[in-house]
């Protein structure tokens, strides 16, 4: 039998969730956003598609074709600009066209250079020897040449020189060649309509976006199918950090995950239980008896127990009134490193059943690594607070160690349409022309065209999945998240810093409370665990995505800060010894 953690069909066609409208959004209005969906998702075949948090990368990555679509067709047209005349035989006007689109490149330059810093550089002597010559050109010398001339005013000048040498070869060659400009004309004018065209039909697709309510293609590619199971897929592969022996260690720095957070795609670690928690498993009342009378020689309960019944008590939180409600998703989430899979496949398996799932909580030697993953959405999903819980239970002992993750907000370019003018009939005018103006960026960035059709090549050619089978040499372990890439840093959240914060202590101490229970049901002493457990609720001091300095801290008996913890003993007439 399988577990509920994919979701069932019903909840694939719910309405999309605010953040997969804006990154859906982002891949048109951000190239390097769209760069990265293609190059590290739409054509990566060889490495797990991170799990999605909020969000379907299926439309995203359907629109990211179609976006590189429409960024290569107006970029073609400005290369068939120049290179259809010269094929035709047409070749002045091919030198027309070509000079025009040098001239709006060069206006690009211009434009450029005026956000650039005043520098100085050594003023140009002159080579001409003798000192009569100096003094009879010393006004033309310096008004051609000042003393201080900055590399800005220099750049500006050849610019403009070469600027008027273009100007100067257009007019020519339209007064010899009349017949010729009137063919550069109208190729000028096919390339603005097709830049009018795109952008009308951007502007189209994202109002589109905005009140549709399927994203979805009618029917899925391989590509698409494959991530589709991969990004709600219980198992997620994680990377670990590159072996190196020359970084120094630092000491005062202690974070149970490292450096590198393993939950890929739930966003940044920000807060964790440092170090986890471990209660051993003794019997109520029996302080005054030895250790080995007052524990459990055997534990009354096995570690699948307490997690299943942590989950039915999370789930009671989506049964609230909608006006006091904390939404929970709640589902399980197996971690196996990739260099693991790689000896080992069977460690990712096509489905779990659940013996396989109870196997894998049970067993605290087990490279594939529970948590019990509890999800909290807010704002359309645009924050989703994530909070892992990881139980073990060896050695008569009971160890729970939490970490939780919070996706921020996606940028504002991304929202930027659902903004007043920015979607309707009237943006649709304005993107049109706006188009127009990437025209002179498109010129410079015409080479990109050829980085498409690699891309396109790429995905024509590579299978539509290399993770299900070994292949040598090839890790397979989640690299990137979309998601993740384009969020907000924690940092800089704001307002909705409190309520996320509240969220997740909200569900912590659900978590604790039910497991106190759960141990005082199996006889265990819960005393020393609702004392952590309180203090944990409690504490001010967490480890908020910062690092743990230990500064001015007394460690040791009779120790004081900036004492020895030791201190010497006085001698029998007052002096220390």
């Amino acid at each position: 039998m399988t577990t509920s953690h994919a979701p069932p069909t019903q909840d694939i066609a719910l309405e999309p969730t605010a953040a997969t409208r804006h990154l859906c959004v982002g891949v048109y209005v951000d190239e390097r956003f769209r760069d990265l969906v293609i190059d590290r998702v739409c054509t990566a075949p060889h490495r797990r598609v991170a799990p999605s948090y909020g969000f379907d990368i299926v439309p995203v990555m359907h629109h990211a074709w179609r976006a590189a679509a429409l960024s290569a067709l107006p970029r073609a047209t400005v290369l068939a600009a120049v290179v259809g005349p010269l094929l035709a035989g047409a070749v002045p006007a091919a030198v027309l066209v070509a000079s025009g689109l040098g001239l709006l490149l060069l206006l690009r330059l211009a434009t450029l250079l005026r956000s650039v810093d005043r520098q100085p550089i050594p003023a140009q002597k002159s080579r001409r020897g003798g000192l009569g010559t100096l003094q009879a050109h010393r006004y033309l010398l310096k008004l051609l040449f000042p003393r201080h001339t900055t590399r800005k005013t220099y750049a500006i000048k050849r610019v403009a020189t070469a600027a008027l040498w273009l100007a100067l070869t257009i007019l020519v060659i339209a007064l010899v060649y009349p017949q010729q400009a009137m063919t550069a004309l109208r190729v000028a004018t096919a390339v603005i309509l097709v830049y009018l065209a795109v952008g009308a039909a951007r502007q189209l697709t994202l109002n589109r976006i905005l009140r549709t309510r399927a994203l979805r293609p009618a029917r899925l590619s391989g590509r698409q199918r494959a991530a589709d199971r991969q990004q709600h897929h219980m198992c997620a592969v994680y990377r670990r950090p590159r072996h190196n022996d020359d970084e120094d260690d630092d000491f005062t720095v202690f974070t149970l995950f490292g450096d590198e957070s393993p939950f890929i795609g739930a966003g940044e670690l920000v807060y964790q239980w440092n170090p986890p928690m471990s209660i051993q498993l003794l019997r109520p009342d029996t302080d005054e008896a030895p250790l080995h009378e007052r524990e459990h020689p055997v534990p009354p309960f096995q570690a699948h127990e307490l997690v299943e019944y942590l989950r039915e008590a999370v789930l009671l939180l989506n049964t609230d009134s909608h006006d006091v409600r904390l939404p929970a998703e709640v589902r399980d989430r197996v971690y196996v490193a990739e260099t693991d899979v790689a000896a080992d496949r069977s460690l990712l398996p096509h489905h779990f059943t659940r013996g396989d799932l109870r196997s894998i909580i049970n067993t605290p030697e087990s490279k594939q690594h529970h948590f019990l993953e509890v999800t909290t959405p807010a704002d359309g999903a645009e924050f989703v607070a994530t909070v892992l819980l990881h139980v073990s239970l060896q050695g008569r002992t009971l160890s729970l160690s939490t970490a939780a993750c919070v996706l921020a907000h996606t940028p504002r370019s991304f929202q930027r349409v659902e903004e007043f003018g920015h979607h309707g009939a009237t943006a649709v005018v304005l993107a049109a022309f706006n188009e127009l103006t990437a025209l002179p960026s498109d010129i410079q960035c015409s080479w990109r065209l050829f980085r498409y059709f690699y891309a396109l090549a790429k995905a024509a050619v590579l299978p539509r999945d290399l993770t299900t089978t070994p292949i040598r040499n090839i890790l397979i372990g989640s690299r990137v998240s979309i998601r993740q890439e384009s969020s907000q840093a924690w940092t800089k959240v704001q307002l909705e810093k409190s309520d996320i914060l509240g969220r997740m202590k909200t569900i912590e101490q659900r978590l604790l409370s039910a497991a106190s229970d759960f141990l005082h049901d199996k006889g265990v002493d819960t005393s020393d665990f609702d004392d952590r457990a309180l203090k944990i609720i409690n504490s001010g001091i967490f480890n908020f995505g910062d690092n743990n300095s230990f500064t001015n801290n007394a460690v040791g008996e009779a120790a004081q800060v900036g004492a020895p913890a030791n201190p010497p003993l006085p001698s029998d007439n007052g002096a220390p010894s």
